[in-house]
């Protein structure tokens, strides 16, 4: 298993969606910068991550330190910003996030990222999920957008994988 560093807005979804548990089921350590810690922190008082962000022992929270520059985050989210900048000088580890200008940050410095489907994927590949389609419609209840065609090109990977 590797080590991943988390943006908010997967755990927020995950952790509304009951589906939080897979991510020690599939990496050996679970990373989030200050700056995501924070935003989880600002939102809502009712949203579970919220609740749960200082109770969980499988998640690391970490600072970047020297602090990213205000031009670090200028064309991405300070979380995301912190995410990728962590992850860089981390070598060898991957991010999460579904913010698709960030992914494309991520890959175009060479580091692995995934977005909260790809984890339902992962989770339905290993058998650590009922069912990918239940989980998929839990996230879009919890607020993920995702798009038909790309998770039907997911779960067609999947089949294919197994077969």
């Amino acid at each position: 298993m590797d080590k991943i560093i988390c943006d908010a807005s997967p755990l927020i979804v995950l952790a509304k969606a009951d589906l939080l548990e897979l991510l020690p089921k599939q990496f050996s350590e679970i990373v989030v910068p200050q700056a995501v810690v924070e935003e989880i922190l600002a939102g809502p008082l009712d949203d579970p991550m919220r609740r749960l962000i200082s109770k969980i022992e499988w998640l690391k929270h970490v600072r970047i330190d020297p602090p990213l520059s205000p031009i670090g985050s200028w064309q991405l989210g300070r979380g995301e910003s912190e995410v990728i900048e962590y992850a860089r000088l981390q070598r060898h580890c991957a991010v999460l996030m579904d913010d698709r200008a960030a992914r494309r940050a991520a890959f175009a410095i060479g580091i692995k990222a995934y977005g909260t489907l790809s984890i339902i994927a992962r989770a339905a590949k290993q058998g650590n999920v009922e069912s990918f389609h239940k989980s998929v419609e839990a996230l879009k209840a919890a607020g993920l957008y995702l798009k038909g065609d790309v998770i039907e090109t997911v779960h067609k990977s999947i089949l294919k994988n197994r077969a």
